[in-house]
């Protein structure tokens, strides 16, 4: 494998790149010792200076060029415990510029900054910053993991380029549990800036085969079919290969700097609100400091979401090509207008779905609140939303194993139904994807059921969404059909990691729709 160019070579779209997929070994392991010395007693994690050892000299090597390739300012995608990322040297004006131009990423959308241990995060914070106590309490639990807090930015000299916060007063840093991903920091020794390592708007990544399709060139082989075949399409030139994410959604935010009293929740994500609050309570600081969650307790605000402090707050977001439903449940609308009706009075939360169903009952004009059979919705949003000529639709159907939508499906659907697509395909269907059924009352209607798991393991649903939203829209789907012109996704509750999921699908989602069921 060839050794890194100099610093001097352009990034996309002045530069495309034939990509590569470096392989790390699923049987290597990759672990971390402390080299010193310990802030935490026991040397626990996080480690003050993270030393990796790494068993496999596939994933040695693959490892080094990527190391490599960050410190001559290009792009690097790598797998972390949430989503895949997209790298660069976050010290660096020219290296995270390249992530805003290969994500085609909005201009004033924060960076989230990667370390790998305690003393790189010491690089970046002001002299004077003192850690609060809540602050060093979340470090200690979910440090490394999928915990993103914001910190002060030195306003004389800050240490990382404007390009990176945007210039807002704050950096989002974390340190990731991935091993590859740590390890990747640790030997480069640099700080990474690492958004999700998807083109700027679609569904976050959560495989290698993700990042290679919207950015080593797929995308723009499509737009563009006019351009040669041999012509290098890629945006960047190196995806680590670390296998699939295992949480699949992003990480939380957290602003602990903002008011001194309190920690607030911008994006909920991997850690959840209960294991926040569980943390500052058993440090004695639930009375000292209050949780607040955006969206819930802290009304949503347009301002913010249209110049957000932290990734992940504009609204529309995470979206496939085709046009996304939310079916919410008429027992969970029921109980989300319940929870909205009693959270009345000021400092009481609403849940994610009782903002749902509140945003409901104000009537959107995206929404409908009278609960409907899902043959009716299915045909309402084929008649308003896919072009008429189409001889089969085909729909995909994103829901629990066990949930009454299940049931209703099973109960009402005939075999599987032929496509008019005979030509077998070349690659082999996701394991998530069910053969594809016909529904009583839906004529030329082909559904594509993806398993979101058990109704009650929210942990289950969040690996599986973003994947389950890739897969419909982009295919292969079973019987030869390339992908799906609409996509319906069932609702869940949002407590524990369920919070985050909704908070994805509601920025996905085109329209929410209540179901009879």
């Amino acid at each position: 494998m060839s050794s890194p160019k100099a610093d001097t070579q352009l990034g996309y779209p002045d530069r495309t790149f034939t990509t590569e997929l470096l392989p790390c070994e699923a049987h290597s392991t990759v672990t971390f010792h402390e080299a010193g010395p310990s802030r935490y007693a026991r040397n626990a994690e996080p480690f003050t200076r993270a030393t990796p050892v790494i068993s496999s000299p596939v994933t040695r090597n693959s490892l080094d060029v990527a190391a490599a390739h960050l410190r001559a300012g290009q792009l690097v995608s790598f797998p972390s415990e949430t989503v895949y990322g997209l790298g660069a040297n976050a010290l660096s004006q020219s290296a995270a510029s390249k992530i805003y131009a290969a994500k085609k990423r909005p201009a004033d959308n924060p960076l989230i900054v990667h370390v790998s241990d305690l003393e790189m995060l010491d690089t970046l914070l002001p002299a004077t910053y003192k850690m609060s106590e809540a602050y060093s309490e979340l470090i200690s639990a979910f440090w490394p993991g999928a915990l993103t807090l914001l910190f002060p930015v030195d306003k004389e000299t800050p240490a990382v380029p404007r390009v990176v916060t945007c210039g807002h007063a704050s950096v989002a840093v974390r340190m990731p549990s991935h091993p590859i991903a740590r390890a990747l920091i640790a030997t480069s020794r640099l700080p990474m800036a690492g958004p999700s390592a998807n083109a700027s708007g679609r569904p976050s990544p959560t495989t290698a085969a993700h990042v290679m399709r919207d950015l080593g060139g797929q995308l723009d082989a499509e737009a563009n079919s006019q351009a040669s075949s041999n012509e290098p399409k890629g945006r960047l030139q190196y995806i680590l290969d670390g296998g699939a994410c295992q949480v699949g959604v992003e990480s939380t935010v957290v602003d602990g700097i903002t008011a001194q009293d309190e920690i607030r929740v911008l994006r909920p994500g991997g850690v959840t609100v209960e294991q926040i609050a569980s943390v500052l309570d058993k440090a004695g600081l639930a009375d000292k400091v209050k949780l607040r969650v955006y969206g819930k307790d802290m009304e949503r605000s347009a301002e913010q979401e249209s110049n957000p402090t932290t990734p992940g707050m504009k609204y529309r977001h995470y979206s496939p090509t085709a046009r996304v439903v939310m079916l919410l449940p008429a027992k969970l609308f029921a109980h989300a207008v319940e929870s909205s009706n009693t959270a009345s009075h000021p400092g009481q939360p609403l849940s994610a779905s009782a903002k749902v169903a509140q945003s409901l009952v104000n009537v959107e004009s995206n929404a409908s609140t009278h609960p409907q059979a899902f043959a009716n919705i299915v045909r309402d949003q084929i008649t308003n939303h896919l072009p008429h000529d189409l001889s089969i639709r085909h729909i995909g159907l994103m829901m629990s194993s066990n949930s009454d939508l299940a049931r209703l499906i099973s109960s009402s659907s005939s075999s599987s139904s032929p496509s008019t697509n005979t030509a077998p395909s070349q690659l082999t269907p996701h394991p998530h994807l069910l053969p594809p059924i016909t529904l009583t009352g839906l004529d030329r209607v082909q559904v594509h059921p993806f398993d979101l798991g058990p109704s009650d393991q929210a942990e289950v649903y969040a690996q599986r969404m973003f994947d389950g939203l890739r897969t419909l829209d982009e295919g292969p789907l079973r019987g030869g059909v390339d992908e799906c012109q609409l996509i319906f996704v069932e609702a869940l509750h949002d407590a524990g990691v369920g919070l985050a999921v909704m908070n994805r699908l509601k920025k996905a989602a085109s329209a929410t729709v209540v179901l009879d069921c």
